[in-house]
Parts: C-alpha cells; sequence; structure tokens
C-alpha cells in the first residue's frame, strides 16, 4: 500500500521509491533463479504509465525472462489495485539486468531457463 512517506508532493507514488521497490522484485525473482546472491547491474526501459494514488496498492510482478552465463533478465510490470474494489491498472513497467556473484563478489554461472510445455 502506498502510505504518505512513499509519495510525492501529488500524494502519488514518488517515481524513485517505486524503481527502488520494482528493483527489489527483480532481485527476489534473479535470487530465486539462480539459488546464489545477485547483483543489479542495469536498469532499462523504466516506464510509469500512471499514477499510483496513496492509499492504493502497487502491485509487482517479476518474471526471469533471459539467462546468460552469469546474468539474468527480469522484467517487472506494476498494477495500482484499488483494495477496496479489487480493480487493477498497469502503471510500470522495467527490464532489469542481474548478475549472480559468489562470496568474493565475482559472476558465479547461473542456470538456464526451463522450458514451458
Amino acid at each position: 500500500m502506498i502510505l504518505p512517506d512513499q509519495s510525492n508532493h501529488y500524494g502519488t507514488l514518488f517515481g524513485g521509491r517505486g524503481l527502488s521497490l520494482m528493483t527489489r522484485a527483480a532481485f527476489i525473482a534473479a535470487s530465486r533463479h539462480a539459488r546464489q546472491k545477485v547483483v543489479l547491474a542495469a536498469c532499462s526501459d523504466a516506464r510509469f504509465t500512471a499514477p499510483v494514488p496513496m492509499g492504493t496498492l502497487f502491485v509487482l510482478s517479476a518474471t526471469v525472462t533471459g539467462v546468460g552465463r552469469t546474468s539474468m533478465q527480469v522484467r517487472v510490470t506494476g498494477l495500482c489495485e484499488l483494495p477496496e474494489a479489487g480493480s487493477c491498472t498497469p502503471v510500470s513497467q522495467a527490464s532489469f539486468t542481474m548478475v549472480a556473484v559468489d562470496d568474493d563478489g565475482r559472476p558465479f554461472p547461473v542456470p538456464a531457463l526451463e522450458e514451458t510445455a
């Protein structure tokens, strides 16, 4: 839920805070895929297409969409949900490149994506 400390002077989600939450979602998806420590390498195509007002839910979905030797592409999408009605509107999207690292911070190989039937 978007609270006052996450909002800007318009009463909507502050973009930097939204991007931070999206980065965390990408981190979780990549960590679960790699089963290894991961770090952020890049973020691209970040878009906020509609405001997320205070008191609404910012619902994030993160999916690993591609895998290299040590890196993963993660697509994060965000919805604004009105908790009283349950209605959702797409409001954000971004692509993140996350890299798996070992205990010394060096790139670490990640498993391939499993094909779904």
